[in-house]
């Protein structure tokens, strides 16, 4: 499987694990605050864990160009703020993953909220199928593990991403064996290990 990862310049380019893109991450706004850099962590992070997932020795880079470009949206509030309103790192994390890192990211209070509760069920989910030692069925979750792969080599798709996980964990998709062994696959590649 290779990685298509939209360059700076607008163009998709394929690697192979072989040859290891370098990924720079940047705010390109000026003046959008220290939540840039933490919005630039979080992608990291993520970027990070998929590029592991996906088989690639993570390569970080500091040179001017770069093979995936965070835009960060001006005027949001700074770390302090979100942590003051009882916001954690881990929350901050988790709503950007739900825009596209190359895409700017619409900062709201009702949107941090909501992330931290879909986040809650997330690890609440992740909690109750720890204890599950049922094998995976190997035909139900191979289909969720595919489409998951593939949001994530398609330029770090991470929205689709997600969106594969919570179809997973829907009542009925897939059996208590199999979603523990997507929750395991997933979290790390998203950075939420």
């Amino acid at each position: 499987m290779s990685l298509r990862l939209r360059a700076a310049d607008g163009s998709l380019a394929a690697w192979e694990p072989s040859a290891p893109p370098k990924v720079v991450l940047l705010a390109e706004t000026k003046g959008a605050g220290p939540l840039s850099a933490a919005r630039v962590r979080a992608a990291g992070a993520a970027v990070r864990g998929a590029l592991t997932f996906l088989g690639f020795e993570p390569a970080v880079s500091s040179a001017k160009g770069c093979d995936l470009r965070v835009v960060v949206a001006p005027a949001t509030p700074d770390e302090e703020d979100y942590a003051a309103r009882g916001f954690s790192h881990e929350d901050f994390h988790y709503f950007c993953l739900k825009t596209h890192p190359s895409k700017p990211l619409l900062f709201s209070w009702e949107g941090l909220a909501a992330a931290r509760a879909e986040l809650g069920d997330l690890r609440a989910s992740a909690r109750s199928l720890a204890g599950v030692t049922l094998e995976p069925s190997s035909r139900g979750v191979t289909g969720y593990q595919h489409r998951f792969r593939e949001a994530l080599s398609r330029d770090f798709d991470f929205p689709e991403a997600l969106s594969c996980v919570w179809d997973g964990l829907r009542p009925g998709a897939l059996s208590p064996g199999s979603r523990a062994a997507l929750l395991r696959a997933a979290l790390p590649a998203l950075g939420l290990d």
